[in-house]
């Protein structure tokens, strides 16, 4: 028998005096954690760490508790209240969980603060579930009728000169699919016009800088960074005539304004390029008068478009960057609002019996 397994044995009969070990706090504990996790996690990761912590466990009962006197009955009260919250989801309360799991796990794994074993089964089976909101909203692809126009007004009637290049590249993600941050991100030098291909290497991403401690340095930084998502974001997409036409009018209105940036959005202030991108996209409908939607709603268009289109959701999910094609499926497939017309279209095109 290990001595893991001798312990787990003392701590469940009560035979081994917690009071032996040093107590620690949960604070400390989950404080000693995210130092551990600084080594693992994008900055970003640790950023969406830190808020969940401080919105859901900064100033109640179980921070200050030590961790050796921690019971599953305690995590279960503590967890209870939160999916009783008003607006608590699957995904918040799963990244609560996340912490006070983590913390307590890696505080036994490495022997410090006496923490005993806690089972994670029966405590998720004790919680309300049916009480959290799906987080689930109806979301609609943007229209051909709303595409069609934003991109006539964007690139025939330059609806929004000001911000000539930024609304440029909003029109080229309806033929790319790209997340914000690799829109934003993207340079001349990803286009290889010989292989009629864009390389996706790259992505603008937000975070704070931190000390050894983990205590934040500064203000929120904005940094193009040499590395996706995930791995599998890095990919080629190909280029259709399209995307070939809004990209050389990028070239044009660089070389007639005589920038001197790499980055195709930039409009001549050394700015967020994320945020130019949104905020241009918001005043952008507002000029075209269209029913509002995101950035993030004409990646999912992409991928909506060529799913209706008969293209296997195996090519969608590599072309998005996803590493799970259920991810595809689930989240990026949507329907049509109003979408008896669009599906007669559709219908029309795919159906061509001879009558």
């Amino acid at each position: 028998m290990t001595k893991k397994e001798w312990l787990d044995i003392g701590f469940d009969k009560g035979i081994i005096d917690l009071e032996n070990f040093e107590e620690i706090t949960f604070l400390e504990a989950y404080r000693e954690w995210f130092k551990m996790k600084m080594t693992f996690v994008k900055k970003q990761s640790l950023d969406r760490m830190e808020c969940t912590y401080n919105r859901h466990y900064s100033g109640t009962d179980i921070e200050n508790k030590y961790i050796s006197k921690i019971t599953d009955t305690d995590i279960i009260t503590y967890l209870m209240r939160c999916c009783l919250c008003s607006a608590m989801t699957y995904r918040e309360l799963g990244r609560i969980m996340q912490i006070i799991k983590g913390v307590l796990t890696y505080m036994r794994d490495i022997d410090r603060g006496g923490s005993p074993l806690h089972d994670w089964e029966k405590i998720k089976r004790n919680l309300p579930l049916e009480k959290l909101e799906s987080g689930f909203k109806q979301e609609y692809a943007v229209s051909r009728a709303d595409t069609e126009k934003l991109l006539h007004d964007v690139l025939v009637n330059k609806i929004y000169y000001q911000k000539h290049s930024a609304s440029l590249c909003l029109c080229l993600n309806f033929y790319l699919g790209l997340r914000i941050g690799e829109l934003a991100a993207l340079s001349f030098s990803d286009f290889d016009l010989d292989k009629n291909v864009v390389r996706i290497t790259k992505t603008e991403s937000k975070f704070y800088n931190r000390d050894e401690d983990g205590s934040r340095l500064g203000t929120m930084v904005y940094r193009v960074v040499d590395s996706t998502k995930t791995v599998y974001s890095v990919r080629e997409i190909p280029l259709m005539p399209e995307a070939l036409y809004i990209f050389e009018e990028i070239k044009k209105h660089h070389a007639l304004k005589h920038y001197n940036s790499p980055y195709l959005a930039y409009d001549g202030n050394q700015t967020v390029l994320i945020r130019s991108l949104d905020r241009t996209l918001r005043r952008l409908i507002q000029l075209c008068e269209l029913r509002r939607f995101s950035s993030h709603d004409i990646r999912k268009t992409f991928a909506t478009i060529l799913h209706h289109n008969g293209v296997p959701t195996r090519v969608i999910s590599d072309l998005m960057g996803h590493s799970e094609i259920g991810t595809t499926e689930n989240c990026y497939i949507l329907s049509y609002d109003n979408s008896y017309k669009e599906y007669l279209q559709y219908m029309r095109d795919a159906i061509k019996y001879v009558i």
